[in-house]
């Protein structure tokens, strides 16, 4: 998982507590597993292992939706605009500002406990998605299908959750700019290199 390297930064930041489940009122859930005789541990292990096995298949489902859109209508439009490069990147900046009214209202993915909220949060979120839109959009052109973005679009969603239940939430909401979240800087940055390598070919090819 990406968020290992957040977690290799921060090994502080790691905890199976159950503090994520309690601040987030799951007391129930939690009393739940112990009377079952799971741990939060070991739950979490069953969770992981669910979200690499069938996690994205789930999650295209809600995914589909924006990738035909994204990556089947604007990506395509934009590109002929303003060529491979330029819309890719204008197409991921677009993607990101969709989720700006959230950011702004809820905290959406970084929370409200950083400096610079919630421009620091609206600029972070559009870094995340024109490299994860590069990834999504390559997967679109060599299969000419939105199902299959789709698939690593659920991925990267499904991936989200998982590592900050596995962090603990009074340390963790002053550092979700960097993770554990797949949209961190630190989580994201194996997203953030493979983009960065396909736009780079792209700009070769353009040349």
């Amino acid at each position: 998982m990406r968020a290992v390297l957040y977690f290799v930064i921060f090994p502080s930041h790691f905890d199976v507590s159950g503090a994520y489940f309690a601040e987030n009122g799951q007391e129930a859930a939690l009393e739940q597993l112990e009377t079952l005789g799971v741990t939060y541990g070991q739950q979490m292990l069953i969770s992981s292992i669910s979200a690499i096995a069938y996690g994205p298949l789930l999650n295209m489902i809600f995914a589909v939706g924006e990738e035909a859109g994204w990556r089947g209508y604007m990506y395509p439009v934009l590109k002929e605009r303003f060529g491979r490069v330029g819309g890719s990147i204008f197409g991921g900046i677009i993607w990101g500002m969709w989720h700006w009214p959230m950011i702004l209202l809820t905290g959406y993915e970084y929370g409200k406990d950083y400096k610079g909220f919630p421009i620091v949060g609206m600029v972070s979120f559009c870094v995340c998605t024109v490299f994860l839109g590069v990834l999504c959009d390559y997967v679109y052109e060599k299969s000419k299908c939105t199902w299959y973005p789709a698939i690593l679009h659920g991925a990267f969603n499904g991936a989200a959750t998982i590592p900050l239940a596995l962090a603990a939430p009074s340390v963790v909401a002053a550092t979700r700019l960097l993770g554990p979240a797949p949209n961190g800087y630190i989580a994201g940055l194996p997203i953030y290199i493979v983009g960065a390598v396909i736009l780079w070919k792209m700009k070769e090819k353009r040349g």
